[in-house]
């Protein structure tokens, strides 16, 4: 049986889960990586040179030899066969399952309901609120190829808890609901017969989990979705094979946005899991992503020797001539493919892993990408939607993450739990700056004072960086939400997290988000995190609104070196019914509020919502220390509290503070658009822009490279197009203006005129629309 979550099957502590890490990335809770020997431009406050992969196996034991393999070894092509899509499904209410054999091979399950994986009971009709027990079962059969294969059964995600069987055999369990875990099944999976998969999963919330509840009526503040909430696979390779890779990429800056080259370091773990020793050679190629091209002079390669059921790491160096560095507007991406060849020539098993290159660096208070400095905004999304849940489909997160990418998101911590693996890569490709988090939400000091709780933490957090590590979209890591910061167990906690995010990952800063810094900053365990994440909501729960100007020079008091995050901002109209005096007791000067019979999703609501944008935006950007800003949130989401929050509502429909949230997380604004008038067919326009800027007053701010403007002449209404055309526009530096002219034949109708400025990856930051006559006309 493998054992992937110890706390209620041993209380030996966190030895073994690191014994998990330490065998497949070489980090331990103690353990360092030092960075490659490559100059860095300027010296930094924390290691910050920044790796990514998709995707990175799960920490995985050594592997168990098999009894009757004989030589050659032979070689299995790698595959991946899906396992998602139709399972049987039904609820335990009563706990009677397992007692009853429904994980046995021959159980008739002919009665469950029919569901499609990614699942969560938690939007069926019959099973809405249902917090219990529920089991998933499905059968697959073994392709020819498997024989003599390595296999390991993949789950991305089981909300909250998993217990598994093959073939009625319990492989292990899983706490945890949102990161991925695997089972080695060589020997449990059967050839040439029927194989059936059992899950039994519970959504059970409590207040020794992680997300808890505090007490018996205040749970975490999102919903406890259960079921197996994200893909299943079945991975066959050779059983001698590479684990998991680990790549860092250091580039030596020579400008702002330019490196002469970038060193490469790979860990790469090789298993054994023969009966006989292999001889061999681990080699390596370093590919451009986009063109399939190998952009190495010199492919590094090493010997290795594994006895029988071996466990090695191989580290492997490679450099890149003036390499193409990662940015959110030029997301470029590399890949590093390494392959295990026996001494005869025989290739094993191969491995890629998509990574970027770039350099974050935080220095007197400032954020830096490839050596410029910036300040970035964003927006947290839940994953969350009416039809599906959490177990949302590749559609639904890519028109999110397409509308976040409309609201100029190129920064975000993204929500209070790890994200899917198709998230990372949308983010990797399309340009998203992440603090991925683990779901320490609110934790109590008595909480964080349980050695059970902390191995817990621990156990997701290191699951979380195995996951994510390759990820050039993944900067930072956090370790909590809002949790009792301030006393000694949340000191203590803090200090145990990042002390192990470290060991694990040195080459990225480590904090968290606390909403106790509105007074006396100092003695929050903020202290201890590499920069500052600063939940407020000023003109609602966290004091009048006119305070959030001292609160900010407060913090930056007590750490003048700390960049400074705002990690949320936003409004819940009826945040008063909770913590708060009513209504007719609210000064609308120093209060954002509606009355209480007033609906949440009225545009009152929404009126103050956008007030809130307004407001802090110019509080944020008067703060020079203030690197970032995210507002929270996208969507309205289930929640047990009921809040309200999103610029859009839980279908998606856009309220009016989208358009001004929007405008304010533009990094460029459109001056004005001078018509000429009309000579004979043809008619042209001036249109001015000024980028945001410079950086100490203004946010968001950062070098436009690679933009262009975009102008369409369109009826007032459908969708067609009289002309259109683009502009290249310049690179435009933070604070500057531009002016260019656009020129098209005036159509026999009434016509329309939308002028919009484009990023290199397609999304347009911002437009304006004009009629004929040369007048603006609204954004809604």
């Amino acid at each position: 049986m493998t054992l992937l979550r110890t706390r209620s099957l041993t209380r030996c502590g966190l030895s073994l889960i690191m014994l998990l890490v330490i065998l497949s990335s070489g980090g331990g809770c103690g353990s360092t990586q030092t960075q490659p020997p490559v100059p860095t431009p300027a010296p930094t406050l924390i290691p910050t040179s920044v790796p990514t992969s998709v995707p990175t196996p799960v920490p995985t034991p050594p592997p168990t030899p098999v009894t009757s393999i004989s030589r050659p070894l032979p070689a299995v092509p790698s595959s991946s066969i899906p396992l998602s899509g139709e399972w049987r499904f039904a609820t335990d209410p009563d706990g009677v399952g397992e007692a009853e054999g429904w994980m046995e091979h021959g159980f008739d399950d002919s009665s469950w309901v029919a569901v499609d994986v990614p699942h969560t009971w938690n939007v069926m009709a019959d099973h809405f609120e249902y917090d219990g027990v529920a089991w998933y079962r499905r059968t697959f059969t073994l392709p020819d190829e498997a024989e003599n294969a390595h296999l390991r059964l993949r789950f991305e995600a089981v909300f909250y808890r998993a217990r598994v069987w093959l073939n009625g055999e319990h492989l292990g369990e899983h706490e945890g609901g949102y990161t991925p875990f695997e089972f080695d099944v060589s020997e449990t999976a059967r050839p040439d017969t029927e194989n059936v998969i059992t899950v039994q999963v519970d959504n059970l919330r409590a207040t020794d989990r992680i997300p808890a509840i505090l007490w018996p009526d205040w749970s975490f503040d999102w919903w406890n979705y259960g079921g197996i909430v994200r893909d299943v696979s079945l991975r066959l390779s050779s059983r001698a094979f590479i684990a998991h890779q680990q790549i860092v990429a250091v580039p030596h800056l020579v400008a702002i946005d330019e490196a002469e080259a970038a060193m490469i370091t790979a860990t790469v773990t090789i298993n054994n899991a023969f009966t006989e020793p292999l001889e061999g050679t681990l080699t390596a190629d370093v590919l451009d992503d986009a063109a399939g091209l190998s952009v190495l002079d010199t492919l590094p390669t090493s010997p290795v020797s594994l006895s029988p059921g071996q466990s090695i790491e191989v580290e492997l160096t490679a450099v890149i001539q003036a390499p193409k560095l990662w940015h959110f507007d030029h997301p470029h991406l590399y890949r590093w493919s390494a392959a295990l060849v026996t001494a005869d020539g025989q290739t094993l098993h191969t491995d890629e892993d998509t990574f970027g290159v770039r350099l974050v660096e935080l220095k007197d208070a400032q954020f830096y990408l490839n050596g410029e400095p910036m300040r970035l905004v964003g927006l947290t999304r839940h994953a969350d939607s009416p039809e599906y849940g959490l177990a949302e489909t590749v559609t639904v997160m890519t028109a999110d993450y397409d509308g976040l990418k409309r609201l100029n998101m190129v920064f975000s911590r993204p929500v209070h739990y790890p994200q899917s693996e198709f998230i990372l890569d949308y983010c990797d490709r399309n340009g998203i700056l992440l603090i991925p988090e683990v779901p320490a939400w609110q934790l109590t000091a008595a909480q964080m004072a349980d050695p059970d709780m902390l191995e817990l933490a621990q156990q997701q957090l290191s699951e979380m960086i195995a996951a994510d590590f390759n990820h050039p979209s993944v900067w930072a890591w956090s370790v909590g939400n809002e949790f009792q910061s301030t006393t000694g167990p949340g000191h203590e906690y803090v200090r145990e997290m990042i002390d192990l995010a470290k060991s694990l990952d040195p080459t990225r800063p480590v904090g968290f988000a606390s909403h106790r810094l509105a007074t006396q900053p100092q003695q929050d365990a903020t202290d201890l995190a590499d920069f500052v994440l600063m939940n407020q909501y000023f003109g609602s729960w966290h004091s009048p609104k006119d305070r959030l100007d001292r609160a900010l020079d407060d913090i930056h008091s007590a750490w003048p070196d700390k960049v400074v995050i705002i990690s949320e901002y936003g409004f819940e109209p009826h945040w008063n019914t909770l913590w708060g005096p009513p209504s007719d007791s609210l000064d609308p000067e120093r209060y954002y509020f509606i009355p209480e019979d007033m609906p949440s999703e009225s545009e009152e609501a929404d009126v103050q919502r956008r007030q809130v944008i307004v407001e802090q935006m110019e509080v944020f950007r008067s703060k020079p220390f203030v690197a970032g800003a995210i507002f929270w949130t996208y969507q309205d989401y289930r929640t047990p509290s009921g809040f309200m929050m999103g610029v859009v509502d839980a279908a998606r429909n856009r309220r009016g503070s989208w358009w001004v949230l929007r405008e304010e997380y533009s990094p460029v604004l459109i001056d004005s658009v001078t018509f000429s008038p009309t000579s004979g067919d043809r008619r042209s326009a001036i249109v001015s822009l000024q980028t945001r800027g410079p950086v100490e007053q203004d946010m968001p701010v950062y070098t436009l490279r690679g933009y262009r403007l975009h102008w369409a002449v369109m009826p007032p209404e459908g969708d067609e197009t009289f002309s259109e055309g683009d502009l290249p526009l310049p690179t435009l530096a933070p604070a500057a203006t531009w002016s260019g002219e656009v020129e098209w034949d005036v159509p026999d109708a009434d016509y329309v005129l939308t002028v919009s400025i484009v990023r290199p990856t397609g999304f347009s930051v911002i437009e304006r629309s004009y009629n004929s006559q040369g007048e603006l006309l609204p954004t809604e």
